[in-house]
Formats: structure tokens, C-alpha cells, sequence
């Protein structure tokens, strides 16, 4: 049934009263001013002279005197070396200033269950006693923030937060925004609902902190967010414990993070002679430099163009598409000529209103008027589901394309779509981002767009792009959350078609994590989509294994179709 091409307009002036009714003072932590961590000429030289084959090695160390101690002896250094220190030099002073952060203790996880209900509900011997091994990992991932950091928080990057986590794995060593909403997720998947608690109320603890939640729990991370799925983590965790005491504590903070969200991200857009107020990413342009944890990376990508104001661009945008977790993709780049594969330097992110960053904050604004619903607060539910009601409206009329059947991210700048397949394309279903009624119907179309896409055609799993640029977030690399926004989007539209291709896909995903596991005996954080169970490449450093999410997406697949599916065999022989 094709979608009629009707769209429903929803006046932009009406809305802003609504936000204004938000617009309280909102304080809010600028980009870090950290001398040493963030910026100065200490931070260049380090990263420059590659002391650290990792530029996120030397930004995680603890400092072992103030900042101006260390800065002092620093200009000493300098002036004994007349400007131009040796690498050894160099070393020698970090190692008489500096040490490993040693911030973050090991942390068994109280609630940890190795045997939760979950198992029973999985048909197949050895997909069961795969999730059981995947539910260990979260023992192996538990950590808890040394007193010392919240003592001295001075002396490290790290962002001080209460309560004991989960951390991705590898070289992720902090508490990253949007991986943490399937690790929750797979925590209470696994029953652990104390600990997935703990992680929401950090990141609820860094919103009353900062005003908003990080990229990731450093200082560096400041100035820039990711995918707003605070929201989402708390109904989440209040429809598994119904806990209305807890929802009423803690729903104005997740109220002040939208409002940051509506501030400082907002643009308008005029489309067919209506203007629509959407979001798009853009970090803070007070936050200058490279970024501290990619210093040389981007460095040495700016040295490509021309002068100092198009590198202090360069980096911003850099910066700005980190804030969507998708770093680095085709997404983002925007070329002179309009070719579709370029390079890092053709990143402008802040140009480009995405559809899955409008799809999760409209849901989320949806979620917050059921929060204040659920309280019997309906008058502050209504302005909220009003807002959402807008949104759905803008994300239908700039990013719904009703030809080709799909939502696509628009080039402000262009003032047209970006018509490129992305897995991100089913995140308006997955969200709650579409009218109820409406779903199907466009779940009806999507899936035509999806099987003629070419983005579903390997087997193992659907890749970011069908664009090979040699960055992480492009073909053929296959992420989790991608994977569980796609088969959740589908299944949830209600569309029967739609949710047969969702059962298919998640089959074909939950055979890839287990070929890798059974071989490598690893969840990574990226699968190639090209070679079931192979770990994905590219971007800027190599694969990491844990993994939080890879973890949390399999255990929500398993569940919703574990009964059902089994092994292939043939497949898993291979």
C-alpha cells in the first residue's frame, strides 16, 4: 500500500510557546579548560611526537602534581632545551609527572546471576549455553571509580560518577553515553537490575553535574553529547520494576536534558515554504583544537587544508560527528563536487539534520509525557506529547522521502536529502518516531527500500553504508546497536512482512556472534558484514573486544526470538 502524500503540518510558532515553557536557566559546563589534557602546547608536543601509539593513552593518565606544578616544570624543559626537546626528553618528563590513572577499580557486579531466567526462554542447547557465556562477560566488565577521583579530581581526566558500571571494553575505560543503553538493556535481560539502576543514575548524576551527559565520562568528552537515550534507558528500567518512587526523583533531570538538547542543537529548516524546527549535532565551538583523545589523528588530517580558520572548522566538525557515535562514516562528509565518497576533511556534520538523532528525541519526548502521565501529571504530560507530535510531523515532512519509501538525513546547506543507504534508516519505527496507524505503512515501504537497497544482501549482518571509505562506521563494517535498531524498527511496525524480514536478520545476526564467539572465543564490537563472525576494521584504532553493547544486543534478540530460532548448521560449520 503506498503511503499517500499527504503531510500533516504542524504550525512551528505554536511549538516554540511550548518550548518556552522549558526555557528555564540552564547551567551548563562549557568544553573542558583542562591545560594539559584539553589544549596548550604540552598536550601538542606529547600527541605530536607519538609517545603513545594511542593519542587516548597520554589524556588518560593521572597527573602526580597540581597542573600548575606540572606546567612550571614543563616551561623549565623547555627552557633548558631551548624550545626543542628530544622524544626522550619528552618521555623522561611525562614519567616524572604523570602515572597511570589506575582510576576505575575492578567491581563485582552484587546482582550478578550466572543462570537467569533469560536461558530458559532459548530452545536451542547451544545458542543457551552461548548467552550464558555472554551473560559472564558482565562479571568480567564490572568497575567501580577509585574515591580518589572524586578526592582529586584535579589529577585525572576522569569524570567522577557514584556507582559501579559497566565499561564497553578494550580501551573504552569510562562510561560511554549511548552504549550504555544496551548494556542496560542486557542487564535486565540478565536480571541485573540493581546494577543496570547504578548505570542509569550515573549518567542521571553527570546530567545534574554538567547539564547534560557526555560523549563519554572525561574531560575531554566535554562539549559534546550522543544519542539522547537517557529517556529511553528509564522506561527501560521502569517497565521491568514498575518503580514509580524512582521515575518521580529523577524525571525532572531527564527533563533539564532535553531542554539542553532543545537549546543548544536546534535548527530551522524550510521546507515547501514551512519552516520545522529540527535537531542536528554540533559540539561546542568554544572547544577549539583537535580532539584530545584523536590529538594526532586530527592533526595531521588538518595539515591537508589550507589555513587556521578551515582547520579550526575541520576540527569542530570532527567533533561534532563524534557527538553521533557514527565516527567516522560517509554520513558526514559533504564534498565540493558532490561525489559520495570522500575523506575526513569533507566531514561537516553540523550541516547534515540526521534522521535517527530526530527519531530518538522525538521518542523521547513522547516517553517523558508518559513519564508525567504515569505521575498524574497531565498537564505537563500534554505540552510533552505535544512537542513529540511536532516532531513526528517535522521528521515526516524534511525526512521522509515519499518516492523512495525511506527517511534519509538532509543537507542543510544543499536544502535536500541525502539519498544514501544507512542503517540508520529505521530508527523513526524503532523510536515511536511515526504515527501509531501509520507504521505499517510505512514499515510496507521501508522494507521495499531495505530489499532493493542492496544494504541487506550479506550474510553477516547489514553494514552501516554500502559505502567503502576505509572509515568504521561505512561497509563493511556491521555494529550492534545498528543491527538492533533495524530488527527492532521492523518488528515493531506491525507490519507482518516487515517483521518477518526483522526475524530473519536477527537470526542471521545472532549466528554471526556466535560463529566469532565459538572461534575467538570474543564478543567484539564490530563484526565484518562481509565474513560471518569476523571482527570489522578500518577507523582509527583496531577492534576492541567486551563488548557492552555486542553483549546487550545479542541478549535482546535472543530473547524476543530465541524460541524459535536454531543454528544453521552448515553456516556455523563453516
Amino acid at each position: 500500500m503506498l503511503i499517500q502524500n499527504i503531510k500533516r503540518y504542524v504550525p512551528l510558532y505554536p511549538v516554540l510557546g511550548i518550548l518556552g515553557a522549558y526555557a528555564h536557566a540552564l547551567t551548563v559546563i562549557p568544553a573542558c579548560n583542562s591545560s594539559i589534557f584539553c589544549s596548550g602546547e604540552l598536550l601538542q608536543r606529547v600527541q605530536l611526537a607519538r609517545i603513545f601509539p594511542d593519542s587516548k593513552t597520554f589524556v588518560d593518565l593521572k597527573l602526580m602534581y597540581t597542573s600548575k606544578e606540572t606546567l612550571d616544570d614543563y616551561a623549565k624543559l623547555m627552557h633548558e632545551t631551548h624550545q626543542n626537546p628530544t622524544r626522550e626528553q619528552l618521555s623522561n618528563f611525562l614519567d616524572q609527572h604523570f602515572s597511570n590513572g589506575n582510576e576505575l577499580e575492578d567491581w563485582q557486579p552484587p546482582d550478578f546471576d550466572p543462570n537467569p531466567p533469560v536461558l530458559e526462554e532459548i530452545s536451542d542447547l547451544k545458542l543457551r549455553e552461548f548467552a550464558r557465556n555472554v551473560i559472564g562477560i558482565w562479571a568480567k566488565l564490572g568497575r567501580k571509580v577509585s574515591p580518589d577521583v572524586d578526592i582529586n579530581s584535579q589529577q585525572y581526566s576522569f569524570l567522577y560518577v557514584p556507582n559501579g558500571f559497566i565499561v564497553p571494553g578494550g580501551r573504552f575505560k569510562e562510561i560511554y553515553y549511548w552504549d550504555s543503553f544496551w548494556i542496560v538493556r542486557g542487564l535486565l535481560i540478565s536480571n541485573m537490575t540493581e546494577t543496570a539502576r547504578g548505570v542509569i543514575e550515573n549518567l542521571l548524576y553527570l546530567v545534574e553535574k554538567i547539564g547534560y551527559v557526555p560523549n563519554g565520562s572525561r574531560i575531554y568528552y566535554l562539549g559534546r553529547s550522543q544519542p539522547p537515550l537517557l529517556a529511553a534507558m528509564m522506561a527501560s528500567y521502569f517497565a521491568v520494576t514498575g518503580d514509580l518512587s524512582w521515575l518521580k526523583k529523577h524525571l525532572p533531570t531527564v527533563e533539564k536534558e532535553l531542554q539542553y538538547w532543545l537549546e543548544k542543537k536546534k535548527v530551522t529548516i524550510e521546507v515547501r515554504g514551512q519552516k520545522y524546527l529540527l535537531l542536528r549535532y554540533i559540539a561546542d565551538r568554544l572547544d577549539n583544537g583537535p580532539r584530545p583523545e584523536s590529538y594526532y589523528e586530527d592533526f595531521n588530517s588538518a595539515r591537508n587544508l589550507p589555513n587556521d580558520n578551515m582547520r579550526e572548522d575541520f576540527y569542530a566538525e570532527m567533533k561534532s560527528a563524534a557527538e553521533s557515535g557514527w565516527d567516522f562514516s560517509t554520513r558526514w562528509f559533504v564534498t565540493a563536487d558532490n561525489s559520495v565518497v570522500g575523506n575526513l576533511t569533507d566531514v561537516h556534520a553540523s550541516r547534515i539534520v540526521p534522521v535517527d538523532l530526530n527519531a530518538i528525541f522525538a521518542g523521547a519526548l513522547d516517553l517523558v509525557g508518559d513519564f508525567r502521565n504515569r505521575l498524574k501529571d497531565r498537564r505537563e504530560a500534554q505540552k510533552w506529547w505535544s512537542l513529540a507530535k511536532y516532531w513526528r510531523s517535522a521528521i515526516d515532512n524534511v525526512l521522509w522521502d515519499p518516492s523512495d519509501g525511506v527517511w534519509y538525513d538532509y543537507d542543510i546547506e544543499s536544502k535536500s536529502l541525502r539519498r544514501h543507504f544507512y542503517a540508520s534508516c529505521a530508527t523513526p519505527l524503532w523510536s515511536g518516531a511515526v504515527e501509531y496507524n501509520d507504521a505499517p505503512r510505512y514499515a510496507s515501504r521501508l522494507v521495499r527500500y531495505l530489499l532493493s537497497s542492496g544494504g541487506l544482501d550479506f550474510p553477516g549482518g547489514v553494514p552501516a553504508s554500502i559505502l567503502h571509505s576505509g572509515e568504521q562506521w561505512d561497509y563493511p563494517n556491521a555494529w550492534p546497536p545498528l543491527q538492533s535498531i533495524l530488527i527492532g524498527g521492523l518488528e515493531a511496525s506491525g507490519n507482518d512482512e516487515a517483521r518477518k524480514l526483522a526475524k530473519e536478520q536477527a537470526r542471521m545476526w545472532i549466528q554471526s556472534n556466535y560463529i566469532g564467539y565459538e572461534r575467538w572465543k570474543k564478543m567484539f564490537e564490530k563484526y565484518s558484514a562481509v565474513q560471518p563472525g569476523h571482527q570489522g576494521g578500518g577507523g582509527e584504532y583496531s577492534v576492541q573486544d567486551g563488548f557492552g553493547w555486542t553483549n546487550g544486543v545479542v541478549l535482546e534478540l535472543l530473547q524476543r526470538y530465541g524460541k524459535d530460532i536454531k543454528l544453521d548448521e552448515v553456516s556455523v560449520g563453516r
